[in-house]
């Protein structure tokens, strides 16, 4: 299975490199805004156009869980002081799209679907804040469930249409590497990409290093 994805931007929120096991995929989910992008973005927004919050389905939940959908400025200062947080409801704004594969890490990645698929056409798409957004997520979602009988594509749509948050545990954690290259072969053809996050300079440092530690071990000029 392949598809085109959207990464983190080249210039300050780049996608990292890791692998983690994939535990659940959540169904129409929520997007707990993290503080960074609250704090640069979503507040001054805000600020400036109040009614933004009711446009997006956003709210505000407090550290007990308590949920709030009407603005008020001591409802940012809060999210601010870190004591309480906005998220978005699911719905055909949600910037996550209507489902997300969750394997946790410590840089909080994870791949998801998106209501700007549009997007996908361009050839460079690095326009995330560091998640991966995927062009096919039925296909993917049928890909890690397809040992599962009970979640046929029919279900999946359905569940990722219904508009209510709903999280599955997968039977067994499936392997995800995210990686990064800027050659590939595809039908007996090499094609060369953009070096856009610079890993490339770093390979040719390292490999350059080893060759000349070798060369000094081995002594040949």
């Amino acid at each position: 299975l392949a598809m085109k994805v959207i990464v983190g931007k080249a210039l300050d929120t780049r996608t990292p490199l890791f692998d983690e096991d994939m535990r659940f995929i959540e169904f129409s989910p929520y997007w707990n805004i993290p503080p960074s992008i609250a704090r640069s973005e979503t507040i001054p927004r805000l600020r400036r156009d109040p009614g933004y919050l009711q446009q997006q389905g956003m709210e505000f939940v407090g550290a007990n869980g308590q949920v709030h959908s009407t603005l008020a400025p001591e409802y940012l200062d809060a999210v601010l002081r870190g004591q309480m947080r906005i998220r978005q409801r699911p719905g055909p704004k949600n910037a996550l799209g209507d489902i997300k594969f969750v394997f946790p890490n410590n840089s909080n990645i994870y791949l998801h679907h998106t209501p700007a698929p549009l997007l996908f056409q361009r050839d460079r798409r690095d326009f995330s804040h560091g998640c991966i957004r995927v062009e096919d997520p039925v296909a993917l979602a049928q890909f890690v469930l397809r040992n599962d009988p009970a979640w046929p594509e029919a279900r999946i749509r359905e569940a990722m249409a219904r508009g209510q948050s709903a999280t599955l545990r997968l039977a067994e954690p499936l392997p995800v590497v995210i990686a990064y290259s800027t050659t590939i072969v595809k039908q007996g053809q090499l094609h060369f990409f953009a070096d856009l996050y610079g890993q490339d300079k770093l390979l040719e440092q390292a490999l350059r290093q080893q060759s000349e530690q070798r060369r000094v071990r081995t002594g040949v000029p």
